[in-house]
């Protein structure tokens, strides 16, 4: 039975049984439940550790830390993640976004390694337990840390204030700064900042080296001013501006002094004021080793979090975490088994699930320039703001992109899908919901001025015009596999409906956590595709309409006549819409153009549809969706195949205006392949699997090359397309060997190569990047083809976490 007709077996009984069971409110009490589970997290993936809710203009909070032994030091803040730092690594250890998890910062630089344990629970409370190890030869050496929090809010329910109020001269050591406030979210709520352990050392110093009472840096000192409220995410510049100013001030009131001030003095945070505002700065001082813990507690909630139990609960959320994976990432040979690939796989599915975000705002996007098809050269655009929109999504690089990215995030969501189920879905319908009334999506989400200040303003605006692969679509094919795959599991086949029907009536928390709801009840994911359909819609239609190519004016004839596309926006050297920028295309651009690896991404996107119109029983769709999807198969083969070259093409024209191939042999020729757009048995296999094996055209030791050796393009100009490893695509040249795998054997030689290929490229992929994030602390957003050395961003755990999902595929085909 195909997978499509197993599980509409399963939707036509839960639909006729939603109305038996409506009084169970099972969607409305999914959504609340889930709302609770993932309120609060560590959702400004930008900062070191920045915390706050799913909810526009509330509570933001985090931490900040420097070396406060050198005035100078106060101009290097770790804040906002940066990758040009000295850090032997950092990120998540173990990190789930419903209970929390533990990450680590290794400071080269000052000398330090932090780690801070963040626990939540479901009543929406939260904590934090902060401590700081010096390294070896940096015992001595101060750390100054800072903690804040601050309401964005302008409403005037909302407010935070100190319970002690702001005593001139700091907190002695061991008392406690309490924050208490009201919230129209969330309602009452109190935030606690411990001093820690009683082996905790505050920095001393002789009265000699300290110019006034207050910047004793002994004592915990507290600060709370009025900002903006689009500004409290601008914290540390906030900071340093009050320690400057502060410099300044006791310079004027100490002229000629013969007291030479310790650094630790002069940059301890000075309550000058006393106001009380919407943000709120707690600053420590330690030397050497250090620990303490920050509480959030609603005040009408259970399970509330406590000092004397804190870790405990750390315990039980790092034990629960391990559980989790265990069961669901499940390591193929040769890697089972082996603690430290189980590790590394831990780390990279954490960072993927740490780079997690809420955004919130305005974006830029100019809907009115026109792209110079006659010069194509690269046009300014002027954007004008709209909005605001929200977006919940994972991002490639806390250091280098954090925001959301289209064309990522369908690859992000692959190892999501397999960790948690109801998570991928909840980030799928935020980016639908981001569908405007013509069916476009931006490619690159830079929403409100926080996401903003990581953008060059070149790169700011966005056009409706462009458009970038659908890999959101890819994620609908997985989802499929694994409901039948739960169904036979969970059943034993199709033919004991009294079993499922009583399943309708167990739903337990332990679902939501599990993230498997959607599986467990099926009619959550009934009520869910019938309400993201007519969004998948427009943007399906969007892309057909806005990228199709040209056919009769150059007088193609394909069997079918609709059925050829072009990315709008590119320039003379790249095509940034493709999401391969400088990848090799026509070295003149036209508009006789035609792409094959977007035709490829329509035909995927057309079997999504059609297969999501199956199972909502919207017959006339589906039938529409499979007469498309037929067509575009056939005018992949009419179009895009080059007998001559034994590849799959790019289309241009020459100066008569007559069809040319455009051969660069490399990803863009096997996106057929790719994205399973070949039939079975299909005699381009043979050349596919050939090129793949051969170290002088695509293989390597290290993975999958991007473009052929043998290219006159290769490794030229800005060599980002042209020649490095890249492991989303990777990834799925190894689905596709083997998804067509088995319809090889026929050809006992063809089977045997690309198994070969298969095989070997597993492992290639799998030791380099561990090889690699060994050497450095981190994993890359590329590879190169010749050494395996990282390329390209750091910290890059979007798609090439894929590694992960890698680790879990057969040994062989």
């Amino acid at each position: 039975m195909k997978v499509v007709e197993f599980i509409w077996y399963f939707f036509l009984l839960f639909d006729n049984l939603l109305v038996s069971c409506s009084e169970l409110n099972l969607v409305e009490d999914y959504q609340k439940l889930t709302e609770r589970s993932l309120l609060w997290g560590p959702y400004r993936p930008n900062a070191y550790f920045g915390v706050r809710p799913r909810i526009p203009h509330s509570l933001i909070s985090g931490l900040f830390w420097f070396n406060s032994d050198n005035l100078e030091n106060i101009n290097r803040i770790r804040h906002y993640c940066d990758q040009s730092l000295d850090f032997q690594g950092f990120g998540w250890t173990k990190y789930d976004p419903r209970i929390g998890g533990e990450q680590i910062f290794k400071d080269n630089e000052f000398g330090i390694d932090i780690t801070t344990n963040f626990v939540k629970n479901e009543n929406g409370n939260w904590a934090v337990k902060v401590k700081g190890v010096p390294r070896p030869g940096f015992e001595n050496k101060s750390t100054s840390i800072v903690f804040y929090t601050g309401l964005e809010s302008e409403s005037d329910e909302d407010m935070l204030v100190s319970v002690e109020g702001q005593p001139p001269n700091g907190f002695d050591k061991g008392e406690t700064v309490k924050l208490i406030g009201i919230s129209k979210d969330f309602g009452e709520f109190e935030v606690s900042i411990n001093d820690g352990p009683s082996t905790n050392v505050h920095k001393k110093l002789n009265k000699r080296k300290i110019l006034n009472p207050s910047i004793d840096p002994s004592k915990t000192h507290y600060v709370s001013l009025n900002a903006p409220n689009d500004n409290v995410w601008k914290a540390a510049d906030i900071f340093n501006i009050l320690i400057q100013n502060s410099i300044k001030e006791l310079a004027s009131q100490f002229p000629g002094s013969d007291i030479n001030p310790d650094p630790n003095s002069l940059l301890s945070l000075r309550n000058v004021d006393g106001f009380e505002g919407n943000l709120h700065f707690v600053q420590k001082i330690f030397t050497g080793a250090f620990e303490f813990d920050i509480i959030f507690n609603i005040e009408n909630s259970e399970k509330k979090y406590s000092f004397d139990k804190l870790g405990s609960e750390i315990e039980s959320s790092l034990v629960q975490f391990d559980e989790k994976f265990d069961r669901k990432f499940q390591l193929q040979a040769p890697f089972k088994g082996d603690s430290k690939y189980e590790i590394f796989s831990k780390e990279i599915i954490s960072n993927l699930l740490g780079g997690l975000g809420y955004y919130y705002g305005d974006h830029l996007v100019d809907r009115d320039s026109e792209f110079n098809e006659e010069t194509y050269e690269k046009i300014e655009l002027k954007g004008e703001f709209e909005g605001p929109y929200e977006l919940f999504t994972a991002s490639p690089s806390r250091t280098f992109f954090p925001r959301g990215f289209y064309w990522d995030e369908g690859f992000h969501l692959i190892p999501l899908l397999e960790y948690d189920l109801d998570l991928t879905l909840e980030i799928l319908k935020s980016w639908f919901n981001l569908i405007d009334e013509d069916g476009w999506i931006a490619r690159e989400q830079i929403l409100g001025p926080e996401a903003r200040s990581k953008v060059p303003k070149e790169f700011q605006v966005q056009s409706p015009k462009i458009a970038n692969p659908p890999t959101l679509m890819l994620v609908f094919m997985n989802l499929l596999e694994k409901l039948k795959k739960e169904q036979f599991n969970q059943f034993g086949g199709i033919d004991e409906p009294k079993q499922i029907i009583e399943s309708l009536n167990e739903f337990s928390e332990n679902d939501i956590f599990n993230g498997e709801s959607h599986l467990k009840h099926p009619q959550l994911l009934i009520d869910y595709v019938k309400k993201i359909y007519p969004k998948l819609q427009k943007h399906y239609e969007w892309f057909r309409k806005t990228q199709k190519g040209e056919l009769e004016e150059f007088d193609r004839f394909p069997r079918a006549r609709d059925e050829a596309y072009r990315w709008r926006g590119r320039t003379y050297t790249h095509c940034l819409p493709s999401g391969l920028d400088d990848y090799p295309r026509a070295s003149i651009p036209d508009v006789g153009e035609l792409n094959v690896d977007l035709i490829s991404w329509i035909g995927i996107m057309t079997k999504s549809m059609r297969e999501i119109a199956e199972l909502i029983g919207f017959d006339q769709d589906a039938a529409k969706y499979k007469e498309i999807e037929s067509n575009i198969k056939q005018n992949i083969e009419d179009i895009h195949w080059s007998e001559d070259d034994k590849s799959y093409c790019d289309v241009s024209v020459d100066e008569n205006d007559e069809d040319i191939f455009i051969c660069n042999k490399g990803y863009i020729t096997l996106f057929p392949f790719l994205l399973k757009q070949i039939e079975p048995g299909h005699d381009s296999f043979k050349h596919i699997i050939e090129l793949l094996s051969d170290p002088e055209e695509l293989y390597t030791n290290y993975g999958i090359r991007s473009l052929s050796k043998a290219n006159e393009f290769y490794k030229t100009g800005e060599d980002y397309w042209r020649s490095p490893i890249w492991y989303p695509i990777n990834y799925l040249i190894l689905e596709s060997l083997q998804y067509y795998g088995q319809s090889f054997k026929e050809d006992e030689k063809l089977y045997q190569l690309a198994n070969q290929t298969y095989s070997q490229t597993r492992l290639n992929l799998v030791n380099n990047a561990y090889k690699q994030w060994k050497k450095t602390g981190y994993v890359y957003e590329q590879y190169d083809d010749t050494n395996g050395k990282p390329r390209g961003a750091k910290h890059f755990t979007g798609w090439t976490a894929l590694v992960a999902t890698i680790m879990t595929m057969p040994e062989t085909l």
